[in-house]
């Protein structure tokens, strides 16, 4: 006899999906993730857009993480035209970055993941008890939206970075106030490192064939940019190779494909930029790395929550050296003229959720060709193996409790659904 037990809607996460597990007496009989939110055309919707045109659109893929999407665009379609910005230029891009994932982080933390740790159904259910976390979360989630809203122009959809540089930068006064925040968000995010030290680490889920795959970031400082992938068994390639070594599947129950490397799943995201290149990390999130970095076992995909709280503490320190330098060689001219000439370039960048493609390819001042792979895309495959391996763990237990456990492993990967969802050739 078959129990199908199924999650309809898995909370908490961007965008819609589901999950399917099927039991019998024996055990676990199959296990799902069942993407089922529509498939989108960014890339399709794109092909013979003037240049500039598409780099307005590719942010609208999504508002959590549009910074991300505008940045790594941007990033692929200068490669393609031949431009190099200036260093400054690279480091204030950093920035807008590191905004969008401190408030990404931040929210996943506390709003996403954190009910299920104490034993609320939701965010709003804490406030009575743990109004200090509710306000520690907004306030690292404020700071980070304020970061993309000076430098972006505001918060989501940035329109203000555009090919050669940026619109406009902010103020010399603009960049201090950052500054002073920062430093006054600091001790947050110190915080919930120490309160994620103390949750269950919920060792049922250790794979210990699990690979990790991460950026190396550029000029050997922990960060976002790089011209080549690492992967934790020693192999490296550089980014223009991604579709060697990534590769993409459909599948019948998602209108996203799985991602496989040697044939088998693996993993992006934090704790995959951790593993690759923790040795890169400095000043207090280094400390805290190596404090606690027992916790972040690379087998464990819940690690993946502590090291989130890792990152927004380098973030935050890496931001202030950031507007330290800018502040030191001020004024900084905003930009420089390009000439858009034709080619094709690759662009993979570090994602708050893992690594982010953007392949473009550029003819008579439009896009020619485009292909995005989102971190979700490329975690759904492990995603999936590690609810199975859960559900083989707590077959046995009330299947409401099993449904929890299941969407806890989904949350740990704070997957972006609805980014995962592309062009689908059946």
């Amino acid at each position: 006899m078959y129990i199908p037990i199924t999650v309809d809607h898995i909370a908490r996460v961007e965008g819609k999906g589901g999950i399917e597990i099927v039991t019998s007496e024996e055990g676990i009989k199959e296990v799902k993730l069942n993407i089922i939110e529509g498939p989108r055309f960014f890339e399709a919707i794109t092909i013979g857009k003037k240049l500039e045109e598409a780099l307005a659109i590719y942010p609208r893929v999504c508002s959590f993480c549009s910074a991300s999407h505008k940045l790594t665009a941007l990033e692929a379609a200068e490669k393609a035209i031949g431009f190099t910005p200036r260093p400054e230029i690279q480091e204030l891009r950093e920035l807008l970055y590191m905004g969008d994932t401190i408030e990404s982080h931040a929210l996943h933390l506390y709003l996403l993941v954190l009910p299920d740790y104490l034993g609320y159904s939701s965010p709003l259910a804490m406030v009575d008890k743990y109004k200090k976390e509710i306000e520690y979360a907004m306030a690292l989630k404020n700071i980070g939206s304020k970061i993309m809203d000076y430098l972006g122009s505001r918060a989501i959809h940035q329109e203000n970075a555009v090919l050669g540089g940026f619109g406009k930068l902010p103020t010399k006064a603009q960049f201090e106030e950052l500054k002073r925040e920062l430093k006054e968000a600091l001790p947050l995010a110190e915080y919930t490192v120490e309160l994620f030290s103390k949750l269950e680490q919920y060792e049922e889920v250790t794979d210990d064939e699990m690979v990790h795959m991460a950026v190396k970031p550029r000029n050997d400082v922990y960060g976002i940019y790089g011209d080549y992938i690492k992967v934790s068994d020693g192999f490296e390639f550089p980014v223009e190779d991604y579709k060697k070594h990534i590769v993409e599947k459909v599948v019948e129950h998602s209108f996203a494909k799985h991602s496989f490397y040697k044939g088998k799943p693996f993993m992006v995201g934090a704790i995959s930029r951790i593993v690759n290149n923790a040795d890169l990390l400095y000043g207090k999130a280094k400390e805290l790395y190596t404090q606690y970095k027992d916790l972040l076992r690379y087998n464990n995909c819940f690690a993946n929550n502590f090291a989130q709280a890792i990152e927004v503490v380098y973030f935050i320190e890496r931001a202030i050296d950031i507007i330290d330098d800018t502040l030191a060689k001020w004024p900084v001219k905003e930009r420089d003229e390009v000439e858009i000439k034709d080619g094709f370039g690759v662009s993979i960048t570090e994602a708050p959720r893992g690594l982010l493609v953007y392949a473009l390819e550029v003819r008579g001042g439009r896009v020619n060709y485009a292909d995005i792979i989102t971190p979700t895309a490329m975690n759904l495959a492990i995603m999936e193996r590690h609810v199975r391996m859960m559900a083989e763990n707590h077959w046995q237990d009330d299947p409401e409790r099993l449904k929890l456990l299941a969407e806890m492993t989904v949350r740990a990967y704070d997957p972006c659904i609805s980014c995962s969802v592309h062009v689908v050739r059946l």
